[in-house]
């Protein structure tokens, strides 16, 4: 059975497991030790503030197979906060078997708990499965152009 929670500062071990995963997936690799006192410093941000981030995760059998990091984004010209979906993951051998779908919904509720304006959320073009997705939540493709620059050396 799947079991989607928010995180607490004692799933710092997994999280950082699966943090790690996940930033491989992404071809992208930090310190371990960086990843886990970046963790710990969300945990500990959420805990303190409902309204800050929120990391939301899916076990099975009390193994963590998947995550969704929610983080708030300060709107002026609709004058209340939203989310963003800034990270969602789920371990490759667990894919396909409605964990992402069960996050995104928990994602929903969490932001309509919190009266957010909007979710937005940010996919790789050619991840068609995750567009598939978030289109049948009703999320719409906005065709906005975004700018990167990664500005650490």
């Amino acid at each position: 059975m799947l079991h989607i929670a928010k995180a607490e500062l004692n799933d710092l071990d997994a999280l950082t497991v699966l943090f790690d995963q996940y930033q491989r997936w992404l071809a992208i690799r930090p310190p371990l030790s960086q990843t886990r006192a970046f963790t710990e410093q969300r945990l500990c941000e959420q805990r303190l503030c409902e309204q800050d981030t929120c990391i939301l995760t899916a076990s099975r059998q009390s193994s963590m197979v998947g995550f969704v990091h929610l983080t708030p984004l300060y709107s002026l010209a609709r004058a209340r906060r939203g989310l963003i979906i800034n990270d969602l993951y789920v371990q490759p051998d667990s894919r396909r078997q409605g964990i992402a779908r069960a996050l995104v919904s928990h994602a929903l509720k969490e932001a309509r708990a919190r009266q957010a304006a909007c979710l937005l959320l940010q996919t790789h073009q050619s991840n068609h499965a995750a567009h598939h997705l978030f289109e049948s939540f009703g999320f719409i493709c906005d065709v906005s152009q975004y700018y990167f620059l990664d500005v650490i050396d």
